[in-house]
């Protein structure tokens, strides 16, 4: 590749007027869905008031990091997986909030390798956006299209050997993919060892699922937070400073809570095992372990 830098400018950015608010299902979707979200809201609400605190605060400094001053190529390539970051945030509270657990483990998974990608793009490895860069939107005589380019990029690493999200990101990665323990935990409540039920596209609320999914989303945003403040790529003032050491001692103080579900990996004859402690289905339950 030339060392010439790539021929774009960094354009202003854009960004949404407000940040979205959790809206409740309309009176025409199906009864499960709707009880679903009120028990959500009344068992997780500081979950959720977490999260829309964090989505608040994201966009705040999005929009303080308009000016030119801000605009170049690792700023750019930051703001493209922080934008994926947020949307699929903002999208996986939704879906858990509703009781479609397996579709945000999915979600939650990309998310976390868009973070990634995005705290490993702007060090040494911002070489390879801008090659990419470089040759983006080219003409392709051959088949007389816009060459774009697929830029393929791959930083689950990053993720994968933090401390604070390693864990998170190896269980939401295998609790999304085709396992039969996972698919039968999330699709076949009310299994034992004397039938298999399954509960096709099941909706209704799990407080187990709900505590675990909130948690890993917490985990990963509060991760975002630490970047857009910590990196010094966009506008960040002391009040926002202040304001992540708020989030990030009260993230602690929700995801230790001792009545909540939570995941750990053993080792157990030479395996790596989940264990999920105080797994159930309503608040007034009896709290189960599950090894998967």
């Amino acid at each position: 590749m030339t060392d010439d830098p790539p021929r774009q400018r960094i354009s202003p950015i854009t960004f949404p007027s407000d940040t979205p608010e959790l809206h409740r299902p309309g009176d025409d979707e199906p009864q499960h869905r709707r009880d679903a979200f009120r028990e959500t809201g009344f068992a997780l609400a500081l979950d959720l008031q977490w999260l829309q605190a964090a989505f608040s605060l994201q966009r705040k400094i999005v929009k303080q990091s308009y000016a030119s001053s801000f605009r170049n190529r690792r700023y750019a390539s930051a703001l493209m997986f922080w934008s994926r970051v947020y949307s699929g945030g903002i999208e996986a509270r939704a879906l858990t909030a509703r009781g479609s657990y397996s579709s945000a483990l999915a979600l939650m998974r990309a998310t976390m390798e868009w973070l990634g990608a995005e705290q490993a793009v702007v060090g040494e490895e911002q070489v390879e956006f801008e090659d990419w860069l470089r040759e983006a939107w080219s003409n392709h005589a051959e088949h007389h299209a816009t060459e774009i380019g697929m830029g393929q990029y791959m930083a689950g690493q990053q993720i994968a050997m933090a401390p604070e999200t390693a864990d998170a990101y190896r269980a939401v990665s295998e609790l999304s993919r085709s396992h039969f323990g996972a698919s039968a935990l999330l699709t076949a409540d009310g299994s034992h060892d004397k039938r298999f039920l399954v509960n096709w596209a099941d909706e209704a609320f799990h407080l187990g699922w709900a505590q675990l999914l909130f948690g890993w989303q917490i985990t990963i945003q509060d991760r975002q937070c630490r970047f857009a403040v910590g990196s010094g790529l966009f506008g960040v003032e002391s009040v926002d400073r202040q304001e992540y050491q708020r989030l990030h001692r009260q993230s602690q103080s929700i995801l230790e809570d001792p009545r909540r579900c939570r995941a750990e990996w053993i080792v157990e004859q030479g395996r790596h095992r989940l264990l999920i402690d105080g797994y159930r289905r309503q608040p007034s339950g009896a709290p189960k372990r599950i090894l998967l």
